[in-house]
């Protein structure tokens, strides 16, 4: 009995393995042929249901399943499950190498720029003859290049236009922009069918109104037909009178590709005029959609796979003899806009300008937008928009107010609380800048209040503050403009003015200058140059030392309004007639080079004191291992009780010195006779 039990499980077993097979083959048949229609929602769950039976009996066609997973993904822009997958089918040993691009293609759209390099090189080194290894390192180099230098624009999700859905494909449709039509496959989209690409609705257009308030509208419907079908309606472009929509339609049948036409409105009254074809191909088969109306009408912008382009989809124009005539002979824009990728959504700007989101030239990761200038016959190179208008995910469709740097464009980052696609907002923020900083004693540190800052730019423009009771001062944007160098002086009674200088000169950001001051007091006591040294028993300045007079000079201009006393000073050895007349002569000579440098000689008075005032050490020094402490006073009597001839060399050395202090804050220019400044004596 046994025995019979197990030949009828092992006969009933072999009764159904067939059908189970046979089914499963169905159900990956119908799998296989949803995707090669592009019903990739659809073909998603019916690959799931197959996988996990399937992987037991055939593990190649188990990993097969999985390459497939991840194209659906790919193609629903789900890019963090399409490289979970696609990692899945490389460590399965996939067979086509393309699996190792798609992988990499995801880890970049994941901002694993790194990780997708490094597959990127492996695929170059598979294939060697395919362009996309190479193009995948250079896109990863200039994805982190642009990372690390954002472009001007900021850039906001669109509350106003997007919904739980993919909203896209934005289009003003006015002179004034104040209406937009966009794409939608929201609740409310004409028909009750789900897309079997997306599992979303169909997409219809939309429409907002801008207020007088500048809040638009809430969405509603373009029309419920002629122009809103059961099919896919999008991508709309209107030409600059607001009279003509073109959209694309993408007709669905079951099983059959119908591909997707080109079709054009005219406005009647408050609605729009049944559509007609944009009739530019008679092949069925080819796809045609995405039109940009050329500002003048004349020219109509579109993607096609037709034969004849560079790469899978690519940008063609066609032409026209008349506004409301036949657009004809289409052609390919060609290189450099076209590549071996995709370029698709194109825009053209009043000045010519075209715009279009590409995968084909180097960027952040799936479609950025790119635009380029006419030259001729042909275009310059495509630039990339950079971020944070282009990101790692898709970014394409965008439209420009008139005359103005700002717009809308839709992007699939996974961002911002973004869902699938979404239309965000951009404009060209503006460049301003501010100055600001704080005044404070440079001995003490404390704030000083009532200084008087004034800023001087090199456009001819002055402006002036004055510091508050924290001792801040602020200049605002109206006041610090671009390209434009400013000087910046800074004054306070008993303290030497400051001078400071800043530019605006190429900076291409938004910036707060901050420039904080320390004045110095302005003492009662001589102040010490830095060494200045004389051959023995002359006074001539040596070219060596002349350097050393630069801060003093600096001084004296920074502050035109002093009159000072420059003071020499000899050691005490030799007579006082000798050192009065040679300290004397030093002084002048040091008055003489600053007159030769531009300062009034009225400012300055010689005194050569001889060996008549000794030195007093306001600091502790250390000269030469021997050290002075602050207090001593460096007399004859001193020095000569010093334990060692070069100690007492070296306190000599100190003592000859030269010095200047402040006699006057008020000087005014012609106050006094050039051909009479006092030169005095030390007594």
């Amino acid at each position: 009995m046994k025995k019979l039990f197990i030949l009828i499980i092992i006969s009933f077993t072999a009764f159904l393995i067939p059908d189970e097979a046979s089914a499963q083959n169905r159900r990956l048949e119908r799998a296989d042929q949803a995707f090669e229609m592009r019903q990739y929602n659809e073909a998603l769950e019916l690959y799931r249901r197959a996988y996990n039976r399937v992987r037991r009996n055939d593990r190649r066609e188990g990993i097969r399943i999985l390459f497939q997973q991840g194209m659906c993904y790919k193609y629903l822009n789900e890019s963090r499950r399409a490289e979970t997958f696609f990692r899945r089918a490389v460590r399965g040993n996939y067979p086509d190498p393309i699996a190792i691009y798609y992988f990499a293609e995801a880890l970049m759209q994941n901002e694993k720029y790194e990780l997708a390099k490094e597959q990127f090189q492996l695929y170059a080194e598979k294939v060697p003859d395919d362009w996309r290894g190479p193009h995948g390192v250079a896109s990863v180099e200039k994805a982190l290049h642009l990372m690390e230098n954002p472009g001007l624009y900021e850039v906001n999700l669109e509350r106003s236009f997007n919904s739980r859905m993919n909203d896209f494909g934005p289009t003003f449709a006015d002179h004034r922009s104040s209406i937009v039509i966009f794409t939608s496959s929201r609740d409310g989209a004409v028909g009750s069918k789900t897309d079997p690409w997306t599992g979303q609705n169909f997409t219809s257009l939309f429409v907002s109104f801008l207020d007088r308030r500048g809040d638009w509208s809430t969405p509603a419907l373009l029309d419920e037909g002629p122009i809103n079908t059961v099919f896919n309606e999008g991508a709309p472009s209107v030409n600059a009178s607001g009279t003509e929509l073109y959209f694309t339609r993408c007709q669905a049948v079951p099983d059959i590709d119908m591909g997707c036409r080109i079709f054009k409105s005219r406005r009647d009254g408050a609605n729009w005029g049944e559509p007609r074809e944009v009739v530019l191909v008679s092949d069925s088969s080819v796809s045609i959609g995405q039109p940009a109306i050329s500002h003048d009408d004349m020219r109509l912008y579109f993607v096609s796979n037709m034969p004849g382009g560079v790469g899978g989809k690519d940008i063609w124009v066609a032409e026209r003899e008349s506004p409301g005539g036949d657009f004809k002979n289409p052609r390919n824009l060609g290189e450099p806009i076209n590549t071996p990728g995709d370029e698709m959504f194109p825009y053209v700007r009043e000045d010519g300008t075209l715009y279009f989101a590409s995968n084909g030239h180097p960027g952040l990761g799936g479609l950025d937008i790119f635009f380029s200038q006419p030259q001729g016959n042909s275009w310059t190179e495509p630039e990339n928009m950079g971020t944070p208008v282009n990101s790692p995910g898709d970014d394409f469709g965008i439209t420009f107010r008139r005359g103005e740097d700002s717009g809308y464009f839709s992007s699939a980052r996974s961002e911002r609380g973004a869902r699938g696609d979404a239309i965000f907002s951009f404009y060209l923020a503006p460049v301003e800048f501010t100055l600001q900083g704080t005044i404070r004693d440079d001995s003490t540190k404390r704030v000083i209040p009532g200084a008087q800052i004034q800023l001087i730019g090199s456009d001819g423009s002055f402006a002036q503050a004055e510091s508050t009771d924290q001792g801040e001062f602020y200049f605002d944007k109206t006041r610090i403009l671009q390209n434009t160098s400013y000087e910046i002086l800074v004054s306070k009674e008993r303290y030497f003015n400051a001078r400071g200088q800043e530019t605006t000169m190429g900076i291409v950001r938004s910036r707060d200058f901050v420039y904080d001051f320390y004045l110095e007091p302005i003492p009662y006591t001589p102040i010490e140059l830095p060494e200045i040294l004389y051959e023995f028993a002359r006074w001539e300045l040596l070219p060596q030392y002349k350097d050393s007079l630069n801060g003093l000079i600096n001084t004296l201009k920074d502050n035109p309004d002093i009159v000072i006393e420059l003071a020499s000073h000899t050691d005490s050895r030799g007579t006082h007639e000798l050192n009065d007349t040679l300290s004397q002569r030093r002084a002048q000579t040091v008055v003489d080079y600053l007159v030769e440098k531009g300062i009034a000689p009225q400012r300055m008075v010689a005194v050569g004191y001889g060996k008549r005032v000794p030195r007093t050490i306001e600091n502790t020094i250390v000269r030469d291992g021997f050290t002075f402490t602050a207090g001593t006073v460096l007399t004859e009597e001193y020095i000569n009780r010093l334990p060692s001839e070069q100690h007492r060399d070296v306190a000599h050395q100190l003592n000859r010195r030269t010095e200047f202090r402040v006699l006057d804050e008020d000087y005014t220019p012609g106050e006094r006779d050039p051909g009479n400044v006092p030169i005095r004596r030390g007594d």
